[in-house]
Parts: C-alpha cells; structure tokens; sequence
C-alpha cells in the first residue's frame, strides 16, 4: 500500500496526497478528510522516514543508464550526484540498456529499494513502443524522471533540449553564410537524434532557394576508421559538401581528422558544426563550432521539479530548452 494507492482510491492526484500526508494548507477540508478517511480504511500510515510523497524510502533516487563510459551520460551522471548529494539524497545506479526486458528488470530492482524517483538519461529509452508502456505503467508507482526524451504521461516529467530548432538555425545561418550544400552526418536513431534530422531536413527545404544539395549520412557503424572511410565513400561518390552537421560533437570531431587527412581547409573549404558543448569542443584543433546541449540546465531542472513534487507541489511535466550555438573556429556566423 502506498500514496498511488491513496490516490487512485481517493481520485485524486498524487500531489494532492501528498499535500494531506505533509499538512499542507493548499487542500480543501473536505477533500483532506476525504483523503484521511481512504488512508484510515486502507490502513495507511506513512512511514516516519518518508517525505513529500510518503514513500518508506530513505531519500535514494534510482538513476537509470545505457553506457556510463558515454561522454554525455557521464556528464549528467556527475550532474546528477552532486546536485543530488547537496540536497540529501544518495544515489543509486544501474545501466540497463535499451532493451525491454532488462530495463524492465532494474526497473524492478529499483522499486524493490524503496527509491523516492527514477531518473533516466538518454532519449533511447522511449525509441520503442515496449519501453514507452513499461515506463507508463512503472510511474504509476513511483515518479518518473526523463533527461532528453519526451513522453506524455501521468508522474512523468520531461526535460529535453529543442534540438529540431537547434539544427534548423545552423542550417539558416549556413545558408546566410554562403554554404550551399549541406551534410547531416548522424550515428543514432534515437528520438533525440531524430528531431536533430529532422530540424535539418525542415531547414534545407524551407530556404528561400534551397541548397544546390543536401543530404543526410548515418553512421551504422560507430568507430573511427568506419566513419572516416563512410565520408570518402560520400565525398567521392555523392558531392562534396561545404557545411557538415553532426549529430555530436564526437563524430564533428573526426570529420576534422578526415579533413586533415585530405588537405581539407578548415573553415575555408569544410565548415563543421558539432552538438553537445562537450570537453572534445574544447580540444580539437582548430576549436570546435558546437551547438550547447544545455545538458546542466536539463539536470538542474529535473532535481528542482523532484524537489518540488516532494513538497507536494504540481509542476509541469514538460521542459523544453531553447538552443544555444556556441560559434569557434569551425564556423562562424559572418551576418
């Protein structure tokens, strides 16, 4: 028995349990008996440990992963913990894939350690229908965090970064800058991933006189050697592009060593556009042109509104963050 039983029986909201459980002044009197008599039938007594959601937990969040080794991942992994830590909670990780049945079992794991809420890193976790019902129905007993995903449901909260208008703008403001063919080059096929190709797609054919050519190239296999030998094939067989988009900065960084390589000039001839405003923006040579992923404001929101639906509150579900181009010397904007 816990507080999504209270609610469900009560129908009412989480929140609102949670505002009776904690004496909050923001419920009716009638609905706060209402609310009490349920709790006294049912037999509910929280737990002395709990907070804001009456959960017997010992303030823990659940922090769901791919691949921690990932740049991005760790990133916000370390976002996570401190963030968390200066708060009171401790943190619980398990790196569970993508596919179903294993996210399904930490998921389990999770739940069965009392955690308050599950956050979750990476828009790949909702790429499948399967994944999508699985995290449905797990809010339903505990709150559900997504970093960089959207799903429409009761108890789950979004926050995820525009990145259709994102890659959209750049291929605006290449075009104002004289690049007319245009090259989207990508390694995922995330949901994350998809609004990148697809704001990209949208800004090519919505020019005033669209490119002389663009494309999209998708990198099925993600080591360096694949990707540099993918780009000769492209560049000898298709045409050679004058602005490339990646879809991180990790693959923008070995079109500047395939550029190398082949005496490309760099912004001259090539001008790349990486995403994230990660560590390898910073160390490639000449410095990187990068859209900022705004990663540490999608963490930072998260931990607030987890705080807040704590406290009883009812923030919004959805955050969405605009995009924010940080221009080296891959390319810079001349207009």
């Amino acid at each position: 028995m816990n507080i999504y039983d209270i609610a469900n029986r009560a129908n009412v909201s989480i929140a609102t349990v949670s505002r009776v459980i904690n004496n909050s002044p923001k419920v009716s009197e009638k609905t706060r008996k209402k609310v009490h008599d349920i709790m006294d039938e049912l037999g509910f007594t929280p737990n002395v440990f709990a907070r804001g959601l009456g959960l017997n937990t010992m303030k823990t969040i659940g922090i769901l992963c791919s691949d921690p080794s990932d740049i991005y991942v760790a990133r916000a992994l370390s976002y996570f913990e401190k963030m968390l830590r200066e708060n009171g909670y401790d943190s619980l990780l398990c790196c569970s894939g993508y596919d179903t049945e294993n996210l399904k079992k930490y998921i389990n794991i999770l739940i069965s350690k009392s955690v308050d809420a599950i956050i979750m890193i990476g828009s790949k976790y909702i790429s499948s229908r399967d994944n999508k019902n699985l995290i449905k129905n797990s809010a339903k007993s505990l709150p559900i965090f997504l970093i960089n995903g959207f799903l429409k449901a009761d108890n789950v909260y979004c926050s995820y970064y525009d990145d259709f208008n994102a890659t959209k703008k750049i291929v605006d403001m290449l075009y104002n800058n004289g690049k007319r063919k245009l090259l989207f080059l990508y390694n995922s096929t995330s949901q994350s991933a998809k609004r990148k190709l697809d704001g990209f797609l949208k800004g090519c054919k919505n020019l005033k006189e669209p490119t002389d050519k663009f494309d999209t190239l998708l990198c099925e296999e993600n080591d360096i050697d694949s990707i540099i030998s993918l780009l000769g094939d492209f560049f000898e067989k298709e045409f050679f592009p004058e602005g490339i988009v990646a879809s991180d900065d990790f693959l923008a960084m070995i079109v500047l060593k395939f550029a190398k390589q082949n005496n490309i000039e760099i912004p001259g001839e090539l001008s790349v556009i990486g995403y994230d405003n990660s560590i390898f923006s910073k160390l490639s040579y000449p410095e990187l042109t990068t859209i900022d992923s705004g990663l540490f404001s999608l963490c930072k929101h998260s931990v607030n509104t987890l705080l807040k639906v704590f406290d009883g509150d009812s923030p919004e579900n959805i955050c969405l963050l605009k995009p924010d181009i940080i221009e080296k010397d891959t390319f810079r904007s001349k207009t």
